[in-house]
């Protein structure tokens, strides 16, 4: 379960440390993709705070974009 409080502006992950510590030891991260659009994706989009964009993009329109236009 996940409780989130939008008031307080916090998020929490309704499972133990000892859990989590098993999941993180068992995780093994899938392979990276060789080539196509998902290589694409991995590689140059950005994170959700700097508005998910292709990182060879950014800067290229010649305006900036404010951020409460997102």
């Amino acid at each position: 379960m996940i409780e989130l409080d939008v008031r307080a502006r916090r998020l929490h992950l309704e499972v133990s440390d000892e859990e989590l510590a098993r999941r993180r030891a068992a995780w093994v991260p899938p392979p990276l993709p060789e080539r196509g659009w998902q290589k694409i994706y991995v590689e140059h989009v950005q994170q959700a705070h700097l508005g998910a964009d292709l990182d060879f993009l950014v800067g290229s329109s010649g305006s900036a974009v404010p951020r409460d236009s997102h």
